[in-house]
């Protein structure tokens, strides 16, 4: 038995999720190449550098300064289609050259074989769309149900089917298995430095910079003991701006740590960084989504109308306002629910 597992480099979100799956396989005494390109290729290299590794056609997309992101999108199909080719021709040659027997993709639409059983990880069964552009839904979700379709099995990474991924999955007509919350972090029960304020920035740019130097900014004016994790895998650099320390990546020991340590946790409402705050129980979160992503923009939702974090937009971001909401917020209950990957693997690995 050999998997090949492919990770979507579009942001940090995809390749640390797949950091728990990785180390199940690896738990079996499974061997497992990895897939990917760019920043997630290297924060996986750095946290399993003994495995074998593989270049994938990347797969990039600019996310605008100013204007509609779905617009934006819609120009840059043409190039990811094209990305999608390239990677499903290479996998093809890859299935042969390494002898993979199984194929576990997070997000990448071409990593998939009629030869070999393959699995898709993702929480987007449909894609959400508001405004003007919910009138293209109905053919852009097709789309995306022909390709996922292609995939011998769809794992969707939540509790069930009245989780946070409802609105993604509900009515869709494409069997999937919920396989809990993906997340290399666990619960911790230590107590939080009362005064640490962690900012995690991520996510494709020109909006990582923009909320990165936003951060920075009102972070500055608090006069708080304060970090900023850049999510920036290229260098180890460690910097002090303004009184805020800038470290540009963290291995995920580290990383939960300071996670561990924070009392307060800024950062996207991106589902990964979700469901990590899940894993962890943070209790005191704000949560700055992504503007014009339609996902987080719902994620930012759902977390406000649940009151589990404060939820400001990047526009309206004002630190001191949100500092004093957090008393009015529950946080987030640890927990994965590893069983129900341990469940999947069981079936998908036969």
């Amino acid at each position: 038995m050999h998997v090949f597992v492919a990770v979507l480099n579009w942001g940090l979100g995809h390749a640390t999720r797949s950091i728990p799956v990785i180390k199940q396989l690896l738990q079996r005494n499974i061997p497992v190449t990895i897939g990917s390109d760019g920043a997630a290729l290297d924060l996986l290299k750095q946290e399993f550098p003994a495995l074998r590794f593989v270049e994938l056609p990347p797969n990039r997309v600019i996310y605008p300064a100013h204007g509609s992101l779905m617009l934006n999108l819609i120009t840059q199909l043409p190039h990811i289609q094209k990305a999608i080719r390239q990677e499903h021709r290479q996998v093809q040659e890859l299935i042969v050259q390494l002898q993979f027997t199984h194929i576990i993709s997070d997000n990448r639409y071409g990593c998939y074989s009629d030869k070999i059983p393959t699995v898709i990880i993702t929480h987007q069964l449909r894609l959400l769309f508001s405004g003007v552009w919910s009138l293209g839904a109905t053919i852009i979700n097709a789309t995306l149900k022909s390709a996922l379709e292609k995939f011998t099995f769809v794992w969707v990474p939540d509790f069930g089917p009245m989780g946070i991924t409802q609105p993604f999955t509900t009515n869709v007509n494409i069997p999937h298995r919920f396989v809990g919350m993906l997340s290399r972090f666990t619960h911790s029960t230590s107590q939080p430095d009362d005064s640490l304020i962690l900012g995690l920035v991520s996510g494709p740019e020109n909006q990582r910079t923009l909320f990165e130097q936003a951060l920075l900014s009102q972070l500055t004016k608090l006069m708080r003991p304060s970090v900023i994790v850049r999510g920036l895998t290229h260098a180890a650099d460690v910097r002090v701006q303004n009184g805020v320390e800038l470290i540009n990546h963290l291995p995920a020991t580290e990383l939960e740590e300071l996670m561990v340590n924070a009392s307060v946790i800024i950062a996207r409402s991106g589902y990964s960084t979700i469901m990590d705050l899940f894993s962890l129980g943070k209790q005191q979160v704000i949560l700055v989504p992504t503007p014009g992503q339609t996902e987080q923009e719902y994620l930012g939702r759902y977390v406000s109308e649940n009151k589990l974090a404060v939820v400001q937009t990047q526009a309206d971001m004002d630190l001191e306002k949100a500092f004093e909401m957090l008393p009015t917020r529950t946080g987030f209950n640890g927990g994965k629910n590893e069983s129900r990957l341990k469940q999947a693997l069981d079936e998908f690995l036969i």
